[in-house]
């Protein structure tokens, strides 16, 4: 089970153009003045350090979303990924997907033991990436998962996860981890991202056991946090924060 590497962007990498309006003489059908072309190049993305800068700098952007899929359903790597777990996902893997709740230990118990019994392992080197604060960040401080970690391959995903439900509020900060695995013997479940209601996620679920140390914790910028409570908006300013991971 010698899994390989993943890479979304080192060997792939993602060009990000300004836009202009098509000129008329640009135009060989009518429709065609609808559809911007692009202008001056603004920015180069090749690793998943900038792929989580460019995440957190235009949210829910849609070229990197749609360049990631289309880098991953064109990669071999992650084929076999997938071909080393069940093609249908396992219901308790399912029903963690669907119903995730951090305090119903049960379902995340049930997740953990399919993970282990059915999972596979990552390639040594393998960045994924996680929104919000997973350990309290400072630079050689360590967490043990007890419980299975939520992933992705998607930096945009890692964001909006990090943000959602008033989490950057809370924790006052906007945190998103690289986490690099180091030969990690944890499991992983890596999900189907074609034809199912989460695929979207591009989600890979870690198994308990893995441990995880803070190699790098980086302020990039600072952004307002909101949350809705007691029926009403409140705001504040919180740092931004890219945080490495090494997964052993």
């Amino acid at each position: 089970m010698n899994n390989k590497k993943i890479d979304l962007f080192e060997d792939n990498e993602l060009k990000i153009y300004s836009e202009r309006n098509r000129k008329p003489e640009e135009c060989k059908l009518p429709s065609d003045i609808l559809v911007p072309v692009k202008d001056k190049l603004i920015n180069t993305i090749n690793t998943s350090e900038d792929a989580a800068k460019h995440a957190i700098e235009n949210y829910g952007d849609h070229n990197l979303q749609n360049h990631i899929s289309d880098a991953l359903n064109s990669n071999e790597e992650f084929k076999a990924l997938r071909g080393n777990v069940p093609s249908k996902t396992p219901k308790e893997l399912s029903n963690y997907q669907k119903k995730y709740d951090r305090n119903d230990h049960k379902t995340k118990d049930e997740a953990d033991k399919k993970i282990k019994e059915v999972g596979t392992l990552l390639a040594n080197g393998q960045e994924l990436f996680h929104g919000g604060k997973l350990i309290d960040t400072k630079e050689g401080n360590e967490l043990t998962l007890s419980s299975p970690l939520s992933t992705t391959f998607d930096p945009v995903i890692a964001n909006i996860e990090a943000i959602h439900k008033g989490k950057a509020y809370d924790e006052g900060e906007l945190n998103i981890n690289i986490i690099t695995n180091k030969n990690s013997k944890a499991k992983c479940f890596p999900f189907r991202h074609k034809g199912t209601s989460f695929g979207h996620e591009k989600e890979v679920l870690i198994s308990s056991g893995a441990k995880l140390v803070v190699n790098e914790k980086k302020k990039i910028s600072e952004t307002t946090a909101y949350k809705h409570e007691n029926g009403k908006d409140i705001k504040k300013v919180v740092p931004v924060y890219i945080t490495k991971i090494d997964m052993s």
